[in-house]
C-alpha cells in the first residue's frame, strides 16, 4: 500500500511505501506461576514483539508453535539441565528461536538451529530483550527464516 503525501519543498504529491514492521511473535510455555505476569508484561511493553498464546506440556507446545507461527519460544525450566524439550522443537520447528529462562529468572539461554548455544547470566531485561532481537534478526539474514 503506497502513501501519498505532499512535499513541503516543492509542493508535489509524492508517493512513498508504508514500512511495515513484522512483530516478532512469541510463546510463552512451561511456566511456574511466579514469572508469566512478568515475562507476558515484558513482551507486550515492546512495540516489535507480540504475545501470541502461553501453554504447558510438550505436545501442546508443538501444537502452539504450529497453530500460532511463533517466531521465539520463551521456554521456563527448573534446575541446571536445559529442557529435552529443545532439541524436539528444533527438530520440528528449525526456524524457531527457543529463549530459556531459569524458574528463578537468574539464568538463562538462546538455542537456535546452529552449531552453538549462548549462555546467559546476569542480565538485565533490556540486555534480555535485545540479545532476543538480535538472535532472531541474525537468524533471519541467515537464510532460514
Amino acid at each position: 500500500m503506497a502513501i501519498l503525501s505532499q512535499s513541503i519543498y516543492t509542493g508535489a504529491i509524492v508517493r512513498e511505501q508504508e514500512v511495515r514492521v513484522e512483530k516478532i511473535r512469541v510463546l510463552l510455555a512451561n511456566y511456574p506461576r511466579m514469572l508469566p505476569d512478568n515475562l507476558r508484561t515484558l513482551v507486550m511493553e515492546q512495540d516489535d514483539m507480540e504475545m501470541v498464546g502461553d501453554c504447558r506440556g510438550a505436545m501442546k507446545i508443538l501444537q502452539e508453535i504450529g497453530r500460532t507461527k511463533a517466531d521465539v519460544v520463551i521456554l521456563v525450566y527448573e534446575g541446571t539441565q536445559e529442557p529435552a524439550l529443545c532439541s524436539q522443537l528444533l527438530a520440528v520447528y528449525p526456524d524457531l528461536t527457543i529463549l530459556g529462562v531459569d524458574a528463578t529468572g537468574r539464568a538463562g539461554f538462546v538455542q537456535q538451529l546452529r552449531p552453538h548455544r549462548q549462555a546467559l547470566s546476569g542480565w538485565t531485561t533490556d540486555e534480555l530483550l535485545q540479545q532476543l532481537r538480535t538472535s532472531v534478526a541474525d537468524h533471519c539474514h541467515d537464510g532460514r527464516g
